[in-house]
């Protein structure tokens, strides 16, 4: 995988590219980031339905991810045991981190900006599951970027999708209900992770989500209607998708220490007026499936609620009927016509 160096320090992110499409000079540009223990290539299928439909695809790895430089001892010491105000230094470093990634590749392979009648060209920022947090830390630390730097992005940004966050994405608190196998201590240690796999990619059948009551979630058990996404995996794609040590370690302390720091994160990126100017033209986006995984509908009800509580208009919600949490994998032209609809 290439990489670009991102701060001064030798620091890098690597990333997965489909190339600028054949025969078009104003095409648009997703960047994708990728949530907890699948990688970059996890997004490989709708790379390549991006690429047949002439739409530029890349896929960054985030740190301690393969490829990209891992944490320090004194990271994981911050996620650790870390004050609050360090752990929102760390995360506001991944976030400049991850907008000079963005501004050097903008620069290094010459991406159409948004055109003047915003028809064309410019970036479709992904975040997928908890790696919203990381695109929504991109959005709420600009007003600490260099200038040339924050005026760039802000020709290119159209978009920001967040495909299913959790609550621990956004730090709103989980219903009582929300299950996991990654923190049920009656599983063996060693099996949690393999469990959570098969559990998250899951289809799950819920009650009628229009009521909006937590109860009508089916929390534990997946339906039978088709196979969890991860029986659509060969071992080599297993093996490139798949990296389990953050997932035990340091995603692990940051989901669960960090919370003040995520969700003064998520409030400035979605309802800070002065942060949205600096990004005109901008929209935020809530995708989720409406038979995901328990853990991202709690989350879609409660931004709901909290863009009412601002007067609404901050962000758009919509619901994508069949989707589960990885149906880019299983379904990847469908996830892309929805992903394009919000560009």
């Amino acid at each position: 995988m290439p990489t670009i160096q991102v701060d001064d320090k030798g620091t890098e992110l690597a990333y997965l590219d489909t190339g600028a499409p054949q025969d078009t000079h104003d095409y648009l540009t997703i960047v994708a980031i990728h949530g907890m223990v699948f990688c970059a290539p996890v997004f490989e299928k709708i790379m390549k339905s991006s690429a047949d439909a002439g739409v530029r695809f890349v896929a960054v790895n985030r740190r301690d991810y393969p490829g990209s430089t891992p944490l320090s001892e004194e990271d994981l010491r911050v996620l650790e045991s870390g004050t609050d105000e360090e752990r929102a230094t760390f995360l506001r470093t991944q976030a400049i981190q991850l907008a000079t990634f963005l501004d050097r590749y903008i620069q290094q392979r010459n991406i159409p900006a948004i055109s003047s009648d915003r028809k064309t060209g410019g970036i479709l920022l992904l975040g997928w599951s908890l790696g919203c947090t990381f695109g929504l830390s991109i959005l709420s630390n600009a007003d600490v970027y260099p200038e040339a730097m924050r005026n760039r992005l802000s020709l290119y940004l159209r978009s920001y999708i967040m495909f299913e966050p959790p609550t621990v994405a956004i730090g709103s608190p989980r219903p009582k209900q929300l299950w996991s196998p990654v923190i049920d201590t009656t599983l063996p240690e060693n099996q949690r992770s393999a469990a959570f796999v098969v559990w998250v990619t899951s289809y799950f059948k819920h009650g009628d989500l229009s009521t909006r009551d937590t109860d009508v979630i089916s929390y534990w058990i997946p339906a039978r209607s088709r196979a969890p996404s991860i029986f659509n995996f060969t071992d080599d794609e297993y093996a490139r998708a798949v990296y389990m040590p953050p997932g035990d370690k340091s995603e692990m302390l940051f989901m669960f220490f960090s919370e003040p720091a995520i969700q003064q994160t998520y409030n400035k990126a979605c309802f800070d007026r002065s942060v949205r100017a600096l990004f005109p033209g901008l929209k935020i986006w809530v995708l989720s499936g409406d038979v995901t995984s328990p853990h991202g509908i709690p989350a879609f009800w409660s931004m709901e609620d909290d863009d009412a509580k601002h007067g609404g208009g901050f962000i758009e919600f919509r619901w994508v009927p069949g989707a589960n949490h990885f149906h880019f994998w299983d379904e990847p032209k469908y996830m892309l016509t929805k992903f394009l609809e919000c560009a």
